[in-house]
């Protein structure tokens, strides 16, 4: 049977096509109008990429030291920028061959490089490998700066409008310039200049082949190939960098193997302590947040330029923290450690906050968690490190056995001697937290610059800063002001007053007073000298009984002290409290030549841009004359020498001339030792906060005097071998002497003009016209009552 088809006649041929046509027609348009809907949709929230040219992301605030170098940083995202011109060549083949070979041929979205990432996920990715993307570098800007990180059809769609759009407004260089400036690369870091920083403590532009792979290889993910926490994954990654740009001609087949074969280096993720400095830079923060606000700070790349020197920082650190461990072992072992296991946490995982690092080195202090502990031995874990600790050296703890001081779970802390990296192991000697606090400040008299502050043991354990904001009783520190003061009120060092015992009047209280001598002993005729060299308080308060109190308030404040001072007498003993800058300002007079310069820890702020904010002008006041500075510096060298009570600084005079004075406050609750050289002047407090005995006996000179002795011995050996480094020798610097000053040879305990008989010869400095006149005699001898005695052969023992 056959099946006949009629052909359509004319009409309905016309009819048919009608019906075809509109049905195209709608179809177009309802293709279009879905295009143009979904165009619509995906477009209509996206930002202006114009925004760009006005984007300002958050820049890292550096701080400068006085050597130029950065010292600190604040900042939300640690950033720096760099233009284009100072990317080195190396690196851009190196991101482009790796993340976008085919950057500066298409326009900014490759069809080409998305074929190609879809061939190697599905035929050439390994089990476990990352898919490929086939984001061209303009897409990832795009995600980078304006979306989401979602993997979504729309999200795509966005990204590929954007990138378009990008690439028609800038120039290929521009995008690789914010590309290299925007992306973050792990531990807190965006840049490649911040990456450069902190990986290899360079410039970008300074890198080499090896290191610009690194960095192109971290851009795909810098939470897997950072070289910190996976190095092998990151090595592997550099190498991979670098066949590719092998592959792209970019370099030589001779470049590419000796390259690879150089090992993984970069500088340690925390190069100084968080304590390091802490105590200056938090003055630092302070006022320029105050002064320029918190966005300033931490978003605008402001570049603060300071006066700290690193190197002075680092040894005034470590000689407070020496100091106050060894006063710390005089008082023995404290029953009062963290326990982990009574707080039911796992002692073989718990992370202690103080473990800021994963890297373990030797010589530091660290804390441990006690893990298994006998009497002779205890194994304790730091970080991902067992130490092995013995009860070698506990002697100190009044103790034989370690399970005695502690027991498993126990917090303690232990001095690293040894770390076996490859094992994770280390020996340590066992330590403990100083409950004893000091400050250190160190001041620049001709310019007022603070070149280093220690305001506490630990900024981690508190923020007080005790340099600046501790009012404290200054003791016999206040000394050399009022001696000062009498040298301008017809005092000389030779004149003679009677240390004995005595009652005071105060008139202005309306009290009898009565001070002891530090000693308990009293040596009748003394001289103004042996006075303050010895810190003779019944000398001391004669002098201001004699001057009057209200002479001794009026120059304390012209040396710029300015806590509530009274006219009293017990002024002459220090009893009134100040700050240790106060006083280290204060003691910048006298190596000044009688002028204070107002001290100051920044020397210029300046905004991203370069503009000059702020630049520190020096403020200077003359607050006694060249004269009288001389003649009490010159009375402060005594007490740094022989008999006095700053002796043990005698070894270093030999190298740099020292003037200098030591205090104590009853019941030893406070130890002051402030001096000074030519070019720097220097202060130590030490205390407890709670204002109570420091030790038995624990006197500014054996308390305190130690970390500014220490500290000027580390200053003195690090000139001398930059010196011999460059086949120098350390210029010997000396305090300069006025005109009107008259040197003349006298019996230091008489205060007389000297003769054969005298057994103190001396050779004093006076203001021309108030030396002494007469010669001394046998009855002037026998006035003194230790004038024979046992004094004179200890200094000649004293070093």
């Amino acid at each position: 049977m056959k099946i006949r088809i009629r052909k359509p006649n004319r009409e309905n041929r016309e009819k048919i096509f009608r019906i075809l046509g509109q049905a195209c027609l709608f179809l177009l348009a309802a293709g279009l109008g879905m295009g143009f809907g979904t165009y619509y949709a995906i477009t209509r929230n996206l930002p202006e990429v114009g925004e760009l040219e006005h984007f300002e992301p958050y820049i890292i605030t550096s701080v400068l030291g006085d050597d130029g170098r950065v010292v600190k940083e604040f900042a939300v995202e640690r950033r720096l920028e760099v233009p284009y011109e100072k990317i080195p060549d190396v690196l851009l083949k190196a991101i482009i061959a790796t993340e976008d070979p085919r950057f500066f041929r298409h326009r900014g979205v490759d069809l080409i490089g998305i074929l190609r990432a879809v061939k190697e996920n599905v035929f050439g990715r390994r089990q476990g490998e990352k898919l490929q993307g086939g984001s061209t570098i303009t897409q990832q800007l795009a995600t980078s700066l304006f979306l989401r990180r979602e993997i979504t059809l729309r999200r795509k769609l966005k990204e590929a409008v954007l990138s378009l759009r990008i690439e028609r407004r800038y120039s290929k260089e521009k995008i690789l310039e914010m590309y290299c400036n925007q992306f973050y690369f792990g531990h807190g870091v965006y840049g490649v200049e911040t990456a450069s920083n902190l990986f290899f403590g360079k410039s970008v532009a300074d890198v080499t082949l090896e290191e610009a792979a690194m960095l192109a290889g971290i851009f795909r993910g810098p939470s897997i190939y950072s070289p910190y926490n996976a190095p092998q994954v990151m090595l592997q990654r550099r190498n991979h960098v670098l066949k590719r740009m092998l592959e792209r001609g970019d370099i030589t087949s001779a470049q590419a193997e000796e390259a690879m074969n150089i090992p993984l280096a970069v500088l340690p993720l925390r190069r100084t302590s968080s304590d390091f400095g802490a105590y200056f830079f938090e003055e630092v923060r302070r006022y320029v947040e105050k002064t320029y606000g918190y966005d300033a700070l931490y978003r605008q790349g402001l570049r603060i330029t300071t006066t700290f020197n690193a190197e002075m920082q680092t040894y005034a650190e470590a000689a407070v923290d020496r100091q106050l461990r060894t006063i710390d072992k005089r008082l023995g072992w404290r029953m009062d450690k963290r326990n982990l296991l009574e707080e039911e946490r796992d002692i073989e995982d718990v992370w202690l906050e103080s473990w800021t690092s994963s890297l373990l080195e030797s010589e530091t202090v660290e804390e441990g968690v006690a893990l298994a502990v006998d009497k002779k031995e205890a194994i304790v874990r730091v970080k991902k490190y067992r130490g092995r600790l013995t009860n070698a050296g506990i002697a100190w703890t009044k103790s034989r056995d370690l399970d005695r001081l502690f027991k498993p779970g126990d917090v303690i802390q232990v001095a690293v001697r040894s770390v076996d990296e490859e094992k994770k192991t280390f020996e340590a000697s066992l330590e403990q937290e100083p409950e004893v606090e000091a400050a250190f400040l160190g001041i620049v008299p001709q310019t007022g610059q603070i070149k280093f502050m220690v305001g506490g043991h630990s900024f981690r354990k508190s923020e007080f800063n005790r340099a600046t904001q501790a009012l404290r009783q200054a003791g016999s520190a206040i000394k050399p002001i009022l001696y000062t003061a009498a040298l301008d009120n017809g005092f000389t060092a030779a004149t003679r007053i009677i240390d004995e015992p005595t009652d005071f009047e105060d008139k202005w209280t309306g009290e009898t007073w009565s001070p002891p001598n530090y000693d308990q002993l009293f040596k009748g005729a003394v001289t103004l000298r042996k006075g303050l060299e010895e810190s003779r308080n019944i000398v001391t308060a004669k002098i201001l009984e004699s001057i009057s109190p209200q002479t001794g308030v009026n120059y304390c404040r012209k040396f710029g002290l300015t806590s509530p001072v009274y006219p009293y007498l017990s002024l002459s003993l220090g009893t009134f409290e100040v700050t240790l800058l106060e006083l280290v300002s204060a003691y910048t007079v006298f190596p000044n030549r009688g002028v204070r310069v107002t001290p100051h820890f920044i020397t210029r702020i300046e905004d991203k841009e370069g503009h000059l904010l702020e630049e520190t002008t020096v403020e200077a006041e003359e607050v006694v004359s060249p004269q009288t500075a001389f003649l009490t510096t010159y009375l402060m060298q005594g007490v740094m020498g022989p008999g006095g009570t700053g002796w043990s600084a005698t070894p270093l005079t030999r190298d740099k001339p020292m003037g200098g004075k030591t205090g104590t406050t009853d019941e030893y609750s406070d130890a002051w030792m402030v001096g000074f050289t030519p070019s720097l002047c220097a202060g130590v407090w030490l205390g407890r906060d709670t204002k109570k005995e420091i030790a038995p006996h624990h006197s500014g000179a054996v308390a305190a005097q130690p970390i500014w002795n220490e500290f000027f011995k580390q200053l003195i050996e690090a000139e001398k071998v930059k010196a011999a480094a460059e086949g120098k020798t350390v210029p010997r610097e000396e305090f300069a002497v006025p005109p009107n000053i008259l040197f003349v040879d006298i019996d230091k305990k008489t205060g007389f003009l000297a003769t054969p008989a005298c057994l103190w010869p001396f050779r004093e400095a006076f203001l021309t016209g108030t030396e002494p006149t007469r010669f001394c005699t046998m009855e002037d001898h026998m006035m003194i009552l230790d004038y024979y005695g046992l004094d004179k052969a200890k200094e000649e023992q004293e070093p």
